[in-house]
């Protein structure tokens, strides 16, 4: 298959060559920063499907083009997207919010299958962190096996500041790499961490110079690819079983149900116009839900009418 977003390379194992089992995932949307569009929701979702099928692989790295890993989600490629629908589709009324609302569910729906399935690779995987990460980027790097990092590289989960949740397992995951109070703080705060805070509080497992990063992650999936095929995979289930004891798919579902809820609100809506227009946001106080959909045409007067 030939990826927009993505770039997908198997290397020989530089211990035994003649081996190609090294397979690279690199996130290509680097005048983005490798933000997540819809086309690399879909396109990672396929990816990890033909990885999972490959019974040569025995390791797999996931990195960023340029100067970062992935900086979240990409509000402005969703904003067109949502815009061409609305443009094209000639629904109007309320079935154009109802319509709105299951593309809405889709592209989360679909985002969630391609992080399940990255989590779930029995491949062992590394996240070789070229640069930020933050939202969906943090989140990616908690759903692979090991984290290396360059000095370069800046962490954040910042969904909350602008009116979201975390998505993609970052609720789960990472209380268990770092804690529950320091993942509190960092997903309720929207703080920004440098590599050095990640490895000290747990969140990678080795920090090194930026130019070394690829021959560090090269070094590290050789040493693992040189060990028995069956035997790594094994290991990496049953240490995945026991890491995920209490991981139930009413634990997803419950995610996505916070997800889809909040996307729905004003104040989520506002998170996107303020980030678009570079601006602080403003949120409703006291809370408004807008529910069930935001009110996009203006304050209504007395007897409905819109103003």
């Amino acid at each position: 298959m030939d990826y927009k977003t993505l770039k997908w390379v198997v290397h020989d194992n530089p211990l035994r060559p003649g081996e190609p089992c090294i397979g690279v995932v690199t996130l290509s949307r680097p005048d983005q920063l490798n933000a997540v569009d819809p086309l690399m929701r879909l396109e990672l979702d396929a990816l990890c499907n033909e990885i999972a099928r490959n019974s040569v692989l025995k390791v797999v790295i996931l990195t960023g083009e340029g100067r970062g890993f992935c900086a979240g989600g990409d509000l402005t490629s969703e904003g067109a997207v949502l815009g061409a629908f609305e443009g094209s589709s000639g629904i109007e009324g309320p079935y154009k919010e109802l319509a709105e609302y299951f593309l809405n569910d889709l592209r989360h729906r679909v985002l969630q299958s391609a992080m399940r399935k990255l989590e779930d690779l029995p491949q062992p995987t590394i996240a070789a962190v070229n640069g930020p990460a933050v939202g969906v980027g943090l989140e990616m790097t908690t759903l692979c096996d090991m984290r290396i990092a360059s000095d370069r590289a800046r962490f954040g989960e910042v969904a909350v500041p602008a009116g979201f949740v975390p998505e993609s397992g970052g609720s789960r995951n990472l209380p268990k790499l770092v804690g529950i109070g320091r993942a509190m703080r960092l997903i309720l705060t929207g703080d920004i961490i440098d590599a050095e805070e990640a490895v000290r509080i747990g969140l990678v497992d080795e920090v090194v110079p930026h130019e070394k990063l690829m021959e560090e992650a090269f070094a590290l999936a050789a040493r693992i690819a040189a060990n028995p095929y069956l035997s790594v995979r094994h290991a990496k289930r049953l240490v995945k079983m026991y890491w995920n004891w209490n991981r139930t798919d009413e634990g997803y579902r419950e995610e996505l149900e916070s997800v889809l809820e909040i996307t729905r609100t004003k104040d989520c809506q506002e998170g996107m116009r303020a980030f678009k227009e570079k601006r602080p946001p403003r949120y409703t106080y006291p809370y408004d839900a807008g529910w069930p959909f935001p009110d996009k045409g203006g304050d209504k007067k007395e007897g409905g009418e819109q103003g």
